[in-house]
């Protein structure tokens, strides 16, 4: 009991990170510093109902991600609770550390360095189902970046769009915008959902009721407790980030982020949310140094947050063991 109850808490502050770390991601556009030095909430707990519905609707859209990213499906050998439980501790602490400094990192690939380093740490490298993994994991993480920044900057360039009127109208602009926002925030949750909800399903009676709701409902709360409580840290980090971009840029970006997104849940393909949105509107705006940040952006994760997830759990699994 006591395993099942330090999972599903691990879970919700893992959740409660991620909400924190990604969900400003999706509408840092929408924030305005006030006079107090504070960002205003209500972007935040916009992208965060958003990413908490996304959540939920995970559990008929996202069931074949969901079955990508369980351990057992990355480890060829039996796992015990205390693996798994591992993974969630360590990806937790990167990721709530990395919020508390304002730093924007990807919790997929924080979750996939904590499985695989620690499976290779604790079984040998030949324990892992490096077939699958590759095609099925590693290529689509990797590709689906650069494959949304090529395609957005393509599709800007190739297709003509209409010219835009001198006094666009603000009602549009402002519908756009919020509502770009919201489709990338509902990805998000799709996206992100089932990969922390398969951590937390181990501790849970699989194919029961209670094995699929308890373990999406913890992270759709979760998310949004998190986005509203320190989503604004990353959040005004991006804020001096933005990529200048008119309303039908950021709008067709969002969208395209959504779309690609939410297809690769569908069709069980990991895909990094912050590194497609981030591809997504480098391509859009088609400026240099825009496309240069997003390429660093998509280089940086497999250098720095898999590896120190993957030690982290690595650390955390050794002082367990001789505890």
């Amino acid at each position: 009991m006591w395993t099942e109850e330090a999972g599903l808490g691990l879970l919700f502050i893992l959740a409660f990170a991620n909400g924190a770390n990604d969900v400003g991601k999706s509408v840092a556009s929408l924030l305005h510093i006030g006079p107090s030095g504070l960002a205003g909430r209500k972007p935040l707990l916009w992208g965060g109902l958003f990413s908490g519905i996304g959540s939920i609707a995970a559990i008929i859209v996202s069931t074949r991600l969901l079955s990508t990213f369980t351990p057992a499906k990355i480890v060829n050998v039996p796992i015990q609770s205390s693996f798994v439980l591992a993974v969630l501790a360590a990806t937790t602490l990167w990721v709530l550390v990395a919020t508390l400094g304002r730093l924007p990192v990807s919790t997929t690939h924080a979750i996939l360095g904590a499985i695989m380093i620690q499976g290779i740490f604790l079984f040998g490298a030949s324990s892992l189902a490096w077939d699958f993994v590759t095609i099925h994991v590693l290529l689509p993480l990797a590709a689906g970046p650069l494959a949304a920044l090529v395609g957005i900057y393509l599709f800007e360039r190739l297709i003509p769009h209409p010219q835009v009127a001198k006094q666009e109208s603000p009602r549009w602009a402002g519908l756009s915008h919020w509502g770009s926002a919201a489709a990338t925030a509902l990805a998000r949750g799709v996206n992100d959902a089932p990969k922390m909800a398969a951590l937390g399903a181990f501790f849970l009676a699989a194919n029961s009721v209670e094995g699929t709701w308890v373990p999406y409902s913890t992270v759709a709360v979760a998310v949004v407790v998190g986005s509203m409580v320190l989503g604004h840290r990353v959040a005004i980090t991006l804020m001096g980030r933005a990529v200048p971009l008119d309303h039908g840029q950021r709008f067709r970006a969002g969208i395209a982020t959504a779309a690609l997104v939410s297809a690769g849940a569908y069709f069980g393909a990991p895909l990094s949310t912050t590194h497609m949105h981030a591809g997504a509107t480098a391509g859009a705006s088609g400026l240099k140094q825009s496309i240069r940040s997003a390429l660093r952006g998509m280089i940086l994760p497999w250098l720095v947050t898999l590896p120190i997830a993957g030690l982290l759990a690595v650390l955390i699994a050794f002082l367990g063991a001789r505890l």
